[in-house]
């Protein structure tokens, strides 16, 4: 059995629904292609996204760096000295205005070479995988092709993460870390999808993380409608590839942290990150991170990390919250808006009005 597997890192790329506000003068929190920005996610890419992939057990897969079309050269060019020396690597540019394709594999350009499978996982510049992520899931899918039980299609994660808050401050000199504690009970950082080929030509990137355990699962019900979008065109694509029955239960999701790792996701810089820094009251389990001893079974670049210390810690980090909050697309601004004033109600009363 032949699989492909990509792991895909988007970079700095525009989204279509804030097209129309990333032009403007206040908008440097959310252009992504802003030389500030770019700064920051080079930094996050060189300290904790890049040394845990050259970790991995298993490096059978290539690594995609999905990136702006207006990316300038200089920045491009980073990331070129960044990854030399390994040799599956692949910078592809996509424009952010034309036709999106990339919920399909053809921009891949993986079919020339008719894998039998195509595995597509996700993992943002700012996230770090496990040292045996990678030996994990292609084990567990040659594992059940062994067994004759692999499915035309199978969606992968983990269930076990922590969340590193980079804000680093004298108190914390390399931020802190917390378990994971999101709606989203699969993280982005690891998720994928195996596809049959030929007849299945999706890729995860049209997935959300959010609805992970949900889509393949019949039995749960949802209205999402991107879980029904994918439900119709995944049983579509069986019935054209003529499989048969194929699975629709709570096993087509396999939990590639079984093994006992867990993901590192930062999120710091990003447009999310806000949230996070904004709550009133800070996580019970936090704990400050110490450097190797606090993610063992991750890779960072520890020196790296320390290196650009003050572009994670201090004013900027607040800078860009402060932006993302007043100038971020009106749904951030709304969210924001109710954070702040459920704060204001939880804060004592200063005065007694009936004096």
């Amino acid at each position: 059995m032949r699989l492909a597997h990509f792991i895909i890192t988007r970079f700095c790329l525009r989204d279509r629904r804030w097209m129309e506000h990333v032009d403007g003068p206040w908008f440097g929190a959310v252009n992504p292609v802003k030389a500030r920005n770019l700064n920051l996610r080079l930094r996050l890419l060189e300290a904790v996204c890049l040394p845990a992939l050259q970790a991995q057990t298993n490096q059978n897969f290539t690594w995609v760096l999905l990136v702006d079309v207006n990316l300038d050269g200089r920045t491009k060019r980073r990331l070129r000295d960044l990854t030399r020396g390994l040799s599956r690597v692949r910078l592809h540019e996509h424009h952010a205005g034309a036709p999106a394709r990339l919920e399909r594999l053809g921009w891949l350009r993986c079919l020339r070479d008719r894998p039998d499978f195509v595995l597509t996982t996700l993992n943002d510049d700012d996230d770090a995988l496990p040292r045996r992520f990678v030996e994990t899931v292609q084990s567990h899918i040659f594992e059940l092709d062994g067994k004759g039980g692999l499915p035309p299609f199978k969606i992968m994660g983990t269930k076990r993460a922590l969340r590193w808050r980079m804000a680093f401050t004298p108190s914390a000199s390399l931020g802190w870390a917390s378990v994971w504690r999101e709606r989203a009970k699969v993280p982005s950082c690891g998720f994928s999808l195996l596809c049959r080929q030929p007849g299945f030509d999706f890729s995860v990137l049209g997935m959300r993380h959010i609805h992970a355990e949900s889509y393949f699962d019949s039995q749960a019900r949802s209205s999402a409608r991107n879980v029904l979008v994918y439900r119709r065109l995944l049983l579509e694509a069986a019935r054209d590839a003529r499989v048969g029955r194929i699975p629709m239960n709570a096993e087509a999701f396999f939990d590639a942290s079984a093994a006992g790792t867990a993901v590192i996701s930062s999120h710091e810089g990003n447009l999310n990150s806000w949230r996070w820094s904004s709550s009133a009251d800070p996580d019970p389990d936090r704990r400050p991170v110490l450097g190797a001893e606090t993610f063992p079974d991750v890779r960072m670049d520890w020196d790296a990390v320390r290196r650009h210390a003050k572009y994670f810690g201090g004013w900027r980090p607040r800078m860009r919250r402060l932006e993302s909050v007043l100038y971020g697309p009106k749904g951030v601004r709304i969210e924001a808006a109710h954070r702040f004033m459920k704060r204001l109600r939880r804060r004592p009363a200063r005065f007694n009005p009936a004096c």
